[in-house]
């Protein structure tokens, strides 16, 4: 199942697939104010939720500019972003994943923001590793709107009906896969739910496992370095855990290859015992359910060598289509600075990076944004370090492995066979990128 990740996050709005949620927050009058300012995201039922109500209250405190919302989920807001481009129509602020970011400044999609900061624009109490994430080249194009590393996530209930116990028979900062697959058949054995989803088809466990075996997926020249053994080790892991009984039957893995949508998480829907995602996305997770979520890092090899990052969880960019470039960087400003606003957003989108917003939350934090805190203080000392965004190109490759991975999943293709097929179109991609 694709997670968030690079591209950082993964779900559908509340509203129909395919439609667009749009709010203009004060109604018909506002279209005859001078400032307009849109915001287009990717999200799910709780970030709208909570991303509308800081329309409405920035509207209020901002009188004399009007900012309007748009949300999709995640696949669909890049092919609605993809038209906007070539029609030239962006809306003013667009919210970016790390991983696609090179290619948006690459298409001057996005524009720089050096000329509003210190104006529109205040960035003085952001951490510098936020905003060196955001700064290609010298030229800083994006504004983090919170941090946020790879996170497993399992039903404590399931958990502790099969004498599972965190801390005890696992270490959800330090667990093998052979410790997935033993935990994730004992608790199929004791439940009748598979103890875990399965990843064979998840690029983002993919970059953990290549992480975690000495290699970076890309060089700085844009070689990508995944080999035939890499590949071949990784979806072996996947079948060996799966034959061990601990995931749903490849078919029903299958059908969710690419699936980005929250409420098809296997924990979610009750059709296993542990999911994977961003860490961001646990409130939006626990939304969903009733039984409280534990969360744990992804399964590392013996050799315990970090694969996860922490990375931005998302930014904010100003489009090149920009009506009114002040008044959207003052918008862009408040989202992250001011404490009513980002009181909204709690931790929805990862942690702040802002010094000042992250003490204000602090004693207001709900039961999932506290855990959320608790698991980055958990990772620390235990991540890899942020590679430079991925060439052009990488969305196309990761696409390309989750769709590959479904012969394996299904059983029509040796692994070899699937690998070779895999490496092959991703150095084809990158070559035409």
């Amino acid at each position: 199942m694709s997670r968030l990740n690079r591209r950082t996050f993964m779900t559908k709005a509340g509203a129909a697939a395919g439609s667009v949620a749009v709010l203009s927050a004060l109604g018909p009058q506002a279209f005859g104010q001078d400032k307009q300012v849109r915001h287009f995201w990717w999200g799910n039922p709780e970030r709208d939720k909570r991303t509308f109500a800081v329309i409405d209250l920035y509207n209020s405190k901002t009188p004399g500019t009007v900012v309007s919302g748009e949300t999709l989920g995640f696949a669909d807001y890049f092919t609605k972003l993809t038209t906007q481009i070539a029609g030239g129509n962006m809306p003013d602020v667009i919210q970016q994943g790390y991983g696609v970011l090179f290619e948006y400044i690459a298409n001057g999609a996005v524009v720089p923001l050096d000329d509003y900061v210190g104006k529109s624009l205040d960035i003085s109490k952001i951490d510098q590793s936020a905003i060196d994430a955001g700064t290609v080249d010298g030229k800083f194009y994006a504004l983090s709107i919170g941090a946020n590393s790879h996170m497993a996530i399992f039903n404590s209930r399931l958990f502790e009906e099969a004498g599972v116990v965190p801390g005890t028979d696992f270490d959800p900062y330090g667990y093998t896969y052979d410790d997935l697959a033993r935990i994730g058949a004992q608790v199929k054995e004791a439940t009748g739910i598979p103890g875990t989803d399965d990843n064979t088809a998840d690029y983002q466990n993919f970059s953990d496992f290549i992480a975690q075996k000495g290699v970076k997926m890309y060089s700085p020249d844009g070689t990508y370095n995944a080999t035939q053994d890499i590949v071949e080790e990784y979806w072996s892991t996947w079948a060996a855990i799966r034959e061990a009984g601990a995931t749903p039957p490849g078919p029903e893995s299958a059908g969710l290859a690419g699936v980005a949508d929250l409420s098809q998480l296997g924990v979610v829907t009750g059709k296993s015992a542990m999911s994977y995602l961003w860490s961001n996305q646990l409130v939006g997770a626990q939304s969903l359910m009733q039984d409280t979520l534990g969360v744990a890092m992804y399964p590392n090899t013996p050799a315990m060598v970090p694969g996860s990052i922490v990375q931005p969880s998302q930014f904010i960019c100003l489009t090149r289509d920009s009506v009114d470039p002040e008044a959207a960087t003052a918008y862009m400003s408040a989202f992250v600075n001011d404490l009513d606003i980002t009181a909204i957003l709690g931790l929805e989108r990862g942690i702040p990076s802002q010094v000042d917003v992250r003490e204000a939350l602090q004693p207001n934090l709900s039961p999932a944004e506290a855990l959320s805190v608790e698991f980055f203080a958990g990772i620390q000392g235990k991540t890899a370090p942020l590679d430079p965004p991925p060439p052009s190109g990488s969305n196309e490759v990761e696409q390309t492995f989750e769709r590959v991975a479904v012969s394996v999943l299904l059983g029509e293709k040796s692994i070899p066979e699937v690998a070779t097929d895999f490496l092959a179109q991703a150095k084809a991609i990158l070559a035409r990128a």
